[in-house]
């Protein structure tokens, strides 16, 4: 005999926000659905149990008497799943808990200074870095959060846009550039197919012609260490570059280069105690540190 499909705990939120509301819109509205899905999502609902959970009218939504008993089994449930999260998340929060951050290169330093104020702060909670500049699935054990500069972040996680990232035209520090010349003339750093999603990248493809490019590298480091050594003008991130030393801003920040920067987690994630803490204290650390807008 074939197993019906047990509620999940979105079904049991459902139905106890429709109890509460006495309409599927006001349902909907509350948990962030749309009403088409609140309505699918209900009539397979009723379709398990068999029964009509509620009456429809014009005036909304009142419970059958099957309802009732859902309504009041769905508040049962979901009180006891909020009781044993509430007990995970103070485990979670004590001592032994560690959190695993995956970065760009460019913020391994920002990040390391991140963590070691944290740290000071939540001395329960450890950090660990891992460099990639690819997108790290957050779905499997490989890191907790990313910390991504970008324009936009992969849809499935839970993302908080940290600020806006300024980018400017670089040269090494003893290059005589005007700031005019900087951008229609010379030659520049360019980026290799690695990093042609970067916004910068895109701006070079748009304004500076192929001959000018004197070398192309596949990091934002390399393109930096180019600069540096006066191989040509780079496009580099303002809190990366002025940091680093030995080159210096030609341009303003460019409006038209936009770069974000974002806290990203899985969902699952989200009520963490360790992450939520790690959350807050990020969105109000690095803002100041990096000069973001």
């Amino acid at each position: 005999m074939r197993q019906t499909a047990r509620l999940s705990l979105e079904d049991f939120e459902l139905l106890r926000a429709i109890g509460a509301h006495g309409s599927l819109s006001g349902a909907a509205k509350a948990l962030a659905l749309d009403h088409s899905s609140a309505f699918r999502r209900l009539g397979a609902i009723e379709a398990r149990a068999g029964t009509p959970l509620f009456r429809r009218s014009r005036t909304g939504y009142t419970a059958t008497e099957a309802g009732a008993v859902a309504i009041e089994g769905a508040q049962r449930i979901l009180d006891d799943a909020d009781q044993l999260q509430r007990q995970l998340a103070g485990r979670d929060a004590r001592g032994g808990a560690r959190l695993r951050i995956t970065i760009p290169d460019t913020l391994a330093e920002v990040a390391a200074r991140l963590c070691a104020a944290f740290t000071a702060a939540h001395p329960q909670i450890g950090c660990d870095l891992s460099v990639s500049n690819a997108f790290v699935n957050l779905q499997q054990p490989e890191a907790d959060v990313a910390l991504r500069a970008c324009a936009l972040m992969p849809n499935g996680l839970s993302v908080r846009r940290v600020g806006s990232i300024a980018t400017a035209v670089y040269a090494a520090s003893g290059a005589k550039v005007g700031k005019r010349e900087a951008l229609n003339e010379g030659v520049w750093v360019g980026f290799d197919d690695n990093l042609s999603h970067l916004s910068s990248a895109m701006w070079l493809r748009a304004n500076v012609d192929e001959a000018r490019i004197a070398m192309r590298v596949n990091s934002l480091p390399a393109a930096l260490a180019a600069c540096k050594a006066g191989v040509g003008r780079a496009l580099l991130p303002c809190y990366f570059a002025d940091a680093a030393g030995g080159v210096k801003r030609v341009s303003q920040p460019l409006a038209e280069v936009p770069t974000e920067l974002w806290f990203a987690i899985h969902p699952d994630l989200r009520r963490s105690a360790r992450v939520r803490a790690l959350r807050e204290f990020a969105l109000a650390w690095l803002p100041k540190e990096m000069a973001l807008t």
